[in-house]
């Protein structure tokens, strides 16, 4: 194998992760890390590697590329220590909970001249690969507005309704940073991937107001301007019985839409009545994903499509809408990166 990597962290999309892996024939997991022994165990059968319960066994041993899969608080430290230990990078999204921290870990990775890749794995989905690749030659020409909403169907809620957390991390966005940077920041990063450079968000959030005994689902929803002109609208939360999911794209030619991941792209084009089906091209995008960063390490590329500036920037655009709900305004950005203190940070919100 030309790669060996070790795996940090034994949740849900470590499973994923190991699937990915055993697709890509230059890589193999060879050491699983996570402090419960017995969980470490599973997962290293799982994959075919070693189980360790100590980071330094990991980050010590005969690998070059760590997966990080661990909750978002962590990952900072993690790639940092990675960085340290001379090992390449993928670390899931969002990268971190501030701009500050997200710097801290791209210039760690700098000095020590390892890649860094964060998990933004959408927008190596098959469908929306074949969105790109028809914007990029030009079938609708220039986009100049869209619409991304990741919204799903809910059941009524009764004010009297026990409204418990589970205690998942997720849960608190002290350590999630809300489900805007949490869940969201993936079609966030699609929208930047073919619009380019944020100019200004404005964004509101309304929910759980009481009408009749029921409470209102929550959403938020934003105005992304971008330094093009082009202006989208970005949406998520949910809707009483009413699954919304559906992305669009209008350009100065044509427009494309999907709602469904794995189906067809609806190409719309002024001269035709009904729209022309594209097939969406079929892959697996975590191995894709994969793909991109071991392109960087070979040196066939500068850097990962899914670089740390790009994490940067779409942590950048989630925090926007979160401020913009704060203070009831626009936020502006420079060069990309939104005009807010390096440390700000989403507490307020918990979606």
């Amino acid at each position: 194998m030309d790669h060996k990597i070790g795996l940090i962290g034994c949740g849900g999309i470590a499973g994923t992760w190991i699937k990915a892996v055993e697709a890509q024939a230059e890589s193999q997991i060879t050491v699983v890390f996570y402090l419960d022994q017995k969980v470490a165990d599973a997962r290293a059968q799982e994959a075919g590697a070693k189980a360790v319960t100590e980071l330094d066994a990991l980050l010590g041993g005969d690998i070059d590329i760590v997966i990080i899969c661990t909750p978002t608080t962590s990952h900072p430290d993690l790639v940092l220590q990675a960085a340290a230990a001379g090992k390449h990078i993928l670390c899931e999204k969002p990268m971190a909970l501030t701009l500050q921290e997200c710097r801290r870990m791209m210039d760690g990775c700098s000095t020590a001249g390892v890649q860094l890749a964060i998990g933004h794995t959408i927008r190596f989905f098959g469908t929306f690969r074949t969105v790109r690749r028809l914007v990029a030659e030009g079938v609708i020409g220039t986009p100049v507005s869209g619409s991304f909403d990741r919204t799903s169907a809910t059941k009524p809620r009764r004010v009297s309704d026990d409204a418990r957390w589970s205690g998942h991390w997720r849960e608190d966005p002290r350590n999630s940073g809300g489900s805007v940077l949490e869940g969201f920041i993936h079609e966030l990063d699609c929208i930047r991937s073919v619009f380019g450079t944020v100019a200004g968000v404005s964004a509101d959030i309304a929910g759980n107001q009481e009408y009749d005994g029921y409470l209102s689902p929550q959403t938020v929803q934003g105005l992304v301007r971008f330094e093009s002109g082009a202006l989208v609208t970005a949406r998520t939360g949910s809707a009483v019985g009413v699954p919304s999911r559906g992305y669009w794209i209008g350009g100065t030619a044509g427009g494309l839409r999907f709602d469904q991941w794995g189906k067809p792209v609806s190409l719309y084009r002024p001269e035709q009545d009904e729209p022309e089906l594209i097939d969406a091209e079929t892959n697996n995008p975590y191995t894709v994903e994969l793909e991109d960063l071991l392109a960087a390490i070979r040196g066939d590329v500068e850097e990962p499509e899914n670089s740390g500036r790009n994490g940067l920037e779409n942590v950048g655009l989630g925090l926007a809408f979160y401020r913009s709900c704060e203070i009831g305004t626009r936020v502006s950005f420079t060069d990309g990166i939104p005009d807010l203190p390096e440390d700000y940070q989403n507490t307020s919100f918990t979606f």
